[in-house]
This record gives C-alpha cells, sequence and structure tokens, in this order.
C-alpha cells in the first residue's frame, strides 16, 4: 500500500513538472485580436511577427500601428507618412504614402521591402486582396526598377520564411 501511494505520489509529481514545462500558448484575450507584421531578414526573406490590438480599431489606426512595427524593424525610413488610406469595393487597399517611400537607397532590398508592407497590410486588413501605393497622391512605376508598382500588389508567399 505504501510502495503504491509512493508511486502515484511520484507519478502525480512528475506529470505536474512535465504540465508546468510545457510553454505557455499565447491567448489573444476577448477585447484583442492579432494584426501580423512582416519584415525582411538578411537573405531577403519575409519574417513574420504577430502583434495583439485591440478589437474595432480604425483603419488609420491599424495602419499607423503596422507603419510604426516596419519602422522599428528598420523596414521603411521613419520619416515616412501615411496621409491616407481606402478600401476599395474590388478589395484593393490604397495606401497614400510620402516620398520617402520610393527614396530608398538600396534597389536589392527593393523587392523584400515592399512586400513587407504589402503582405502586412493584406494578412492584418480583413477582405483585401491586394495593395496599390500611391506617392503623394500617384502612382508609381517603381521603387528602384526592380517591381514593377503601377498595378496592385498581391500578397506574395514565396518570400515568406519556411
Amino acid at each position: 500500500m505504501i510502495v503504491l501511494a509512493l508511486i502515484a505520489a511520484g507519478l502525480g509529481c512528475y506529470l505536474y513538472d512535465k504540465q508546468r514545462a510545457r510553454p505557455a500558448l499565447h491567448t489573444v484575450a476577448a477585447d484583442n485580436e492579432v494584426i501580423n507584421l512582416f519584415f525582411p531578414d538578411e537573405q531577403g526573406k519575409l519574417e513574420t511577427k504577430t502583434v495583439e490590438v485591440q478589437k474595432h480599431l480604425s483603419d488609420k489606426a491599424r495602419a499607423d500601428i503596422l507603419l510604426r512595427g516596419l519602422k522599428e524593424a528598420r523596414c521603411i525610413p521613419d520619416r515616412l507618412r501615411l496621409y491616407d488610406l481606402a478600401l476599395g469595393e474590388d478589395g484593393v487597399l490604397y495606401l497614400n504614402v510620402s516620398k520617402e517611400f520610393i527614396d530608398s537607397k538600396s534597389a536589392a532590398r527593393e523587392i523584400a521591402t515592399t512586400y513587407a508592407v504589402v503582405n502586412s497590410f493584406i494578412k492584418s486588413f480583413p477582405g483585401v486582396k491586394g495593395v496599390q501605393v500611391l506617392v503623394e497622391g500617384e502612382a508609381v512605376y517603381t521603387r528602384n526598377g526592380l517591381l514593377y508598382m503601377l498595378e496592385p500588389l498581391q500578397f506574395n508567399k514565396e518570400l515568406l520564411e519556411e
């Protein structure tokens, strides 16, 4: 009887320690939701970071959070400003940004940084199928000559880290 009690106590302690050692799953509070932030790594692939935000944020507030995260990741210039944004009935999100968007010094990072912005907005705004970037209210042909931007850009899963 004593041996059985000791075995049961030992098994209980083992299971308790194993449960405590398991990493806790991240849960989102009922009044919050998760948005996705994409940013380029050293190889030009996009890493993903989730950010918990309040539900029912205005589109402008949601966009400001995304841009702040992209600036902190040094993906876009600190001086870049979002003038306005609008979601068309066709699922295209129009982003009107300042000229700093095209003032990038590195053509090599043009694709990764552009798709970091595009993927972040598509994944974080329900119903968005594409992003049309406008610079100072005008569509631009390209940022640095590598990526055609006169049409809305779609989510790019080929750049995602595996």
